[in-house]
């Protein structure tokens, strides 16, 4: 079996043991039904490390490709916080954003690892991510506060060693990580938005982990715009525990790298509990964008949503691994999951996985899934009032895919993505 190739480290005793169990875990293969369509031999060509400096190089690319959003702002470069590009002076009453001290970090590792491989760690890509994340963010907000603006959390990576310069001795690093955990305490809520961004045209990947707690009556919604280089990998994993009554509200954008990889596990463990995840990824060229959502239902009257959307062009390829696990005793439970993609291209191709588990009764479960091409019947009807093919072409595929825009709660942010996705001309 493939190993992971990994920088290695010699920093902490709890880095030594977790190096030392990664070292048993494979990369996953085509046989990893969570993995089937992933592009393995850009897997197999990634290394990680410990955090590193942006080359100066770089430096000048990151300001024009991040959003300007009001309110407090973390911006993290290859896993190091950039304080000259944050901004979290003057918070809103009840938030709270740390950087996990050594301390902290040791002990999340001793538990990680106590855990057990099976249990804590999904992949070995999620063991790498705890391995070599030496800093993160920490977003907590304090009981009893409603934070009205964004919190927005950036993350841009660069390679930091080229293949050309590394030799044996100093092997090649070309992957960062970073965390962030969002803690929001009992009757609270918030936004927070991530923002993924790369520099370079050079191989390179990014690995991100987000942990998410919501207590009782919190509220939270999570924006995520994934929008690196075409030249780059990226791969996340977000894991979300949410309590009674709690409302998560999730909205993926899988936009950029030549493997864009988003992966949301939610678990709602308090009665009337819910959550509503929806996203948008979108290829072109030879990209594989690959969404694997899990919402598993472990208390009763809960209700999830899943609604993604697909829009692939040229070869690219969509995947939607989506399931729905309803576990004993979480009766009055209500599901639904949809997923529709658009080809504008013959060679594009879409794989919709859908999967329900449903150990309880009293429950209400659905899912969909549709792919298709444009509509002739809408493409004539636009023709026939003088829109000229290309424009109706245009109005047919923003219609398709600006649902999941419409629904970002943050305005400016709306705008940003209307023309990132070319959609805010006339």
């Amino acid at each position: 079996m493939t190993t992971a190739a990994v920088v290695p480290v010699t920093s902490a005793a709890s880095s030594d043991a977790l190096q030392e169990l990664i070292a048993t875990m494979a990369l996953p293969t085509k046989r990893d039904e969570a993995w089937r369509y992933a592009p393995h031999s850009l897997l197999e060509r990634l290394s990680f490390g410990h955090p590193c400096n942006l080359e100066p190089s770089a430096t000048s690319e990151i300001d024009a490709q991040i959003p300007q959003l009001d309110g407090p702002r973390v911006v993290l470069v290859n896993g190091v916080i950039d304080n000259a590009r944050s901004s979290i002076t003057a918070l809103p009453a009840g938030v709270h954003l740390s950087t996990p001290d050594e301390e902290a970090r040791h002990d999340r590792d001793v538990t990680t690892i106590d855990a057990g491989p099976a249990a804590a760690f999904a992949d070995v890509f999620a063991a790498l991510n705890v391995a070599f994340s030496d800093e993160g963010v920490d977003v907590h907000i304090g009981p009893g506060h409603q934070v009205d603006g964004p919190i927005h959390i950036v993350t841009v990576s660069s390679p930091t060693v080229s293949s050309e310069t590394a030799s044996s001795e100093t092997p090649s690093q070309n992957a960062s990580c970073s965390r962030l955990t969002i803690r929001i305490d009992a009757g609270s809520s918030a936004t927070v938005v991530e923002t993924r961004l790369g520099v370079s045209d050079e191989f390179s990947g990014s690995n991100v982990g987000v942990t998410i707690s919501l207590a009782e009556d919190a509220k939270l919604d999570h924006i995520v715009i994934q929008d690196v280089p075409s030249s780059q990998v990226h791969l996340s994993r977000a894991e979300a525990s949410q309590g009674a009554r709690s409302e998560l509200r999730a909205r993926l954008f899988n936009l950029g790298g030549a493997y864009g990889r988003l992966a949301y596990d939610v678990h709602l463990e308090g009665e009337g509990a819910s959550v509503d995840l929806g996203g948008l990824y979108l290829g072109a060229g030879n990209q594989v964008l690959d969404q694997q959502i899990t919402v598993v239902h472990a208390a009763e009257n809960c209700a999830s949503r899943q609604t993604f959307r697909g829009v692939l062009d040229d070869e690219s390829t969509g995947v939607f691994n989506g399931a729905i696990e309803v576990r004993p005793g979480a009766n009055g439970t209500d599901a639904e999951q949809s997923n529709d993609s658009l080809l504008l291209s013959n060679r594009a191709e879409a794989n919709t996985q859908p999967r329900l588990e449903i150990l309880a009764d009293d429950v209400a479960c659905k899912h969909g899934a549709t792919v298709g091409q444009l509509d002739d019947e809408a493409m004539y009807y636009l023709r026939t009032r003088g829109i000229a093919a290309d424009e109706a072409r245009r109005l047919l595929i923003n219609g398709f895919a600006d649902q999941a825009v419409h629904e970002v709660p943050v305005e400016s942010l709306r705008k940003w993505l209307a023309h990132r996705l070319g959609h805010d001309h006339e």
